[in-house]
């Protein structure tokens, strides 16, 4: 097989869901379409062999479709079927036919989701809210704070996204409650962001500096081609750092800095996670564009803790299993939500 290998020019950019490329001119026609992005995963993207899946076998199965009548709606259709294996929510196709999603789990997750919905009159008393992205509540006949975290994506603009100092609220959140016997944060629907912004959040429950993931990236086409491992640590930072009793409710649309952020907190001897298994996409994302314009993104990077565990594609496991049910959302429970507070109450 004749593997033709594009030079390219990058700038990383510090995001848990963006690069920028610059790439040198390609003709644009279908045969080179097929080629670069063949290559590019077969280059960047580190989970084949963890997922079992041979690179080169899809190659040999879809090169001969690769013809000169073939349209850009089959190569659209090439391309899908060709991701779907991966089953990673960090890869994607978009072209002028739509978007191809390698993650396969989206319509069961609609319906799992949807079954989550908070009922503010019933737990909560008033609530304030940052730019409805960080809300936090008082919960009624408990002496436990609460705060959900919609997203890590916010930042202060410029060219390279670090984190956002609207984040800082946590500050104002946790001297509120100062006084409270435990903590709930709730990541259930946060599907990412900024990993810079998920350090600061749990950079205020720590007592010191603690090593809590390893990275390498991928950066060639032999199997072994990888960086050397990349130690992340967080440690204390604002005026205030909350040592009690602390429970993260996850599901599994909780993925990519959410999961980082769950990778710190599972380190402190004080937090419990509750819920369900986490979506298992931690790596950076690699934005490519095609000669004919399409963009497709690709994991690039390898994320394990810092003892040599991966949970890509697998997800983080809690350490309290449970999920609300048709039944509970008939009945608006939030059995997750009951759980997390019956922990920090015992």
């Amino acid at each position: 097989m004749k593997k033709i290998y594009v030079t390219l020019i990058f700038v990383m950019v510090l995001s848990g869901c963006e690069k920028l490329f610059f790439e040198e001119d390609i003709r644009n026609n279908v045969q080179n379409n097929f080629m670069v992005f063949w290559n590019d995963f077969d280059r960047y993207y580190p989970f084949f062999e963890i997922k079992n899946i041979d690179w080169d076998s899809v190659y040999d199965h879809y090169s001969p479709m690769i013809t000169d009548q073939t349209t850009e709606l089959q190569l659209f259709q090439i391309f899908s079927e060709m991701i779907k294996p991966l089953n990673d929510g960090h890869v994607a196709v978009i072209s002028r036919f739509g978007t191809a999603q390698s993650y396969q789990q989206m319509e069961i997750l609609d319906s799992y989701y949807y079954y989550m919905s908070l009922y503010d009159t019933k737990y909560f008393e008033a609530f304030s809210y940052n730019d409805n992205n960080i809300n936090y509540y008082n919960l009624i006949n408990y002496n436990i704070g609460y705060f959900h975290i919609n997203s890590f994506n916010l930042n202060d603009g410029g060219l390279i996204p670090m984190s956002s100092s609207s984040y800082l609220i946590v500050d104002e959140i946790l001297q509120k409650f100062k006084d409270k016997d435990g903590v709930i944060i709730d990541i259930r629907w946060n599907a990412g962001g900024l990993i810079p912004n998920s350090e600061t959040i749990a950079s205020r429950f720590t007592d010191q500096k603690r090593l809590y993931a390893k990275l390498r990236s991928k950066n060639g086409p032999a199997e072994n081609d990888f960086s050397d491992w990349t130690d992340y640590y967080f440690e204390p930072q604002g005026a205030y750092q909350f040592t009690k009793p602390v429970a993260v409710l996850t599901s599994r649309l909780t993925g990519s800095a959410s999961e980082w952020f769950i990778l710190a907190m599972k380190t402190l001897p004080n937090v419990t996670v509750v819920g369900d298994t986490t979506n298992g996409s931690f790596s950076y994302s690699l934005m490519r564009e095609l000669p004919n314009g399409w963009s497709f993104s690709l994991s690039t990077e390898i994320v394990a803790t810092p003892d040599m565990k991966i949970y890509e594609g697998v997800g983080i496991p809690p350490d309290v299993v449970i999920v609300n049910s048709q039944n509970d959302f008939d009945n608006r429970n939030d059995i997750m939500l009951m759980k997390a507070i019956d922990i920090l109450e015992n």
